[in-house]
């Protein structure tokens, strides 16, 4: 009986460590970040009278460094330029993403975001200088696709609302705001 024991304890501790190591496989294979690469537009609607033809529209091209916190949250921060007619600037969006199932980085999520940076206007009457802050934050809807070989889709739509100031310059808006990105997950 003495060695049949043994066999039985040395395959349960044989099945035990299997387990185990697989466990740990498994939870290498989860993904816990994404790195992708932005594309935004917003059109800007000012509460004051503005000609339409005077940076309504904006765009940020970025790179979107996200990290999970949980099986159904994330956190994320995007450097980025950003550019209008006759402004270019840096932007910095710090956000939050909820995923409506615990499945992140990948699905349905909505999330809330603030953002901050600086432009420089050019024209006719202009120079290049520092000289537009725009600061803002706002809420999204969106979807990402978990592609073949960890590569990612997406897509979001929201709001933004952008308060910018400078030397000749004061105004704020709402507007919608819609991105595409294109990721890696790891």
């Amino acid at each position: 009986m003495r060695g049949k024991t043994k066999v039985i304890y040395l395959t349960g501790v044989m099945i035990l460590m299997s387990g185990m190591l697989g466990s740990a496989v498994l939870a290498q294979e989860k993904l816990k970040r994404v790195v992708s690469l932005t594309g935004a537009g917003l059109v800007q609607l000012y509460e004051e009278e503005v000609n339409l033809g005077d940076a309504v529209f904006r765009g940020a091209i970025g790179l979107e460094f996200e990290k999970v916190t949980s099986p159904s949250s994330g956190t994320y921060i995007v450097p980025a330029i950003s550019f209008g007619r006759r402004q270019l600037g840096v932007t910095t969006t710090l956000g939050l993403k909820n995923y409506f199932k615990p499945t992140a980085p990948e699905g349905l999520w909505w999330g809330v975001y603030l953002t901050g940076g600086l432009g420089a206007d050019w024209g006719p009457a202009k120079d290049w200088g520092v000289s537009v802050s725009t600061v803002g934050g706002g809420i999204n809807l969106g979807y990402r696709y978990l592609l073949p070989k960890n590569f990612t889709g997406e897509w979001s739509f929201g709001a933004i609302y952008l308060f910018r100031s400078g030397e000749d310059i004061e105004v704020s808006g709402i507007g919608p705001k819609i991105e595409v990105k294109f990721g890696y997950a790891f």
